[in-house]
């Protein structure tokens, strides 16, 4: 990833995606919001315990420094689930400005519309940002460990492919900061429902120091999932930034011990000028 110093805050792009003047994509940090305490400073997140005037605020001023109308921010409440919507223009800045008109039951979003930037909100679960620059369609995806073992970049890829034509092999795909196999501990029902789902789960799920834990690789798990919908090695970044060991740059929930703010991750096909 690259750093971007934008004066009132800070943001990061990915080396691949940054290379196609036509998008417009970002992972925001902590730096330059209005709030305080655990979801210092700027925490995006309406449904985190914040004050709902700094959610907004802080929203603004990330909107500000990207040049993008807070109302082309769209959101959706993030369920962790693997369900993926559509939007099209009637979406655009659903949840912008209240967590209330967020798209619902769902934690991914793909279009081909210009001008509605497809945010996801983190604090250690997977941000994913897909663009097929043939077709010119873009995703976002929040992965959690339910959404990677529900296989939500399956469900992406797909929608992907048979609504909008694309080829998995001209896909590209960003990992954003998350939860890394340096610090991400799960539990059993974890493991159970890995098993079950993943198959193999060589480099992805190792035992912990703890009894009765283990160390979950969602990286990895969701690379490898990336792959096997046809999205080629090569096209793949991994950010490889674990939010828990950077808790000063990113949100993590578990680093803040479940109060957290979040920060965004967003993609938005922008309208060039002729």
């Amino acid at each position: 990833m690259q750093k971007q110093d934008l004066g009132s805050t800070i943001v990061y792009t990915f080396d691949h995606l940054a290379k196609f003047d036509n998008i417009l994509h970002f992972v925001s940090t902590r730096v330059g919001g209005m709030s305080d305490r655990n979801f210092s400073s700027l925490n995006v997140g309406f449904h985190v315990g914040d004050d709902n005037f700094r959610v907004l605020q802080n929203r603004r001023i990330l909107a500000d420094a990207l040049g993008v109308d807070l109302l082309k921010f769209t959101f959706t409440n993030q369920c962790h689930s693997a369900n993926v919507a559509v939007v099209n223009d009637a979406g655009r800045g659903k949840g912008a400005l209240e967590k209330e008109s967020a798209l619902i039951n769902a934690d991914g979003m793909v279009t081909n519309v210009q001008n509605i930037c497809l945010g996801i909100q983190i604090a250690d679960c997977v941000p994913i940002l897909l663009y097929d620059p043939v077709q010119q369609v873009i995703a976002s995806l929040h992965a959690g460990w339910k959404g990677t073992l529900r296989k939500i970049v399956r469900e992406a890829v797909s929608i992907m492919i048979q609504q909008y034509g694309s080829k998995a092999e001209n896909i590209l795909a960003g990992l954003g900061p998350s939860n890394g196999p340096c610090c991400y501990e799960v539990g059993d029902d974890v493991y159970r429902e890995a098993k079950v789902t993943l198959g193999s789960l060589l480099n992805i799920i190792k035992p912990a120091d703890r009894p009765g834990k283990y160390i979950f690789d969602q990286w990895e798990a969701n690379i490898r999932q990336l792959k096997e919908a046809g999205v080629k090695e090569e096209n793949i970044e991994l950010a490889g930034v674990c939010c828990q060991c950077e808790d000063s740059s990113f949100f993590s929930s578990r680093a803040g011990n479940g109060v957290s703010g979040r920060f965004m991750a967003g993609i938005m096909l922008k309208k060039l000028r002729h």
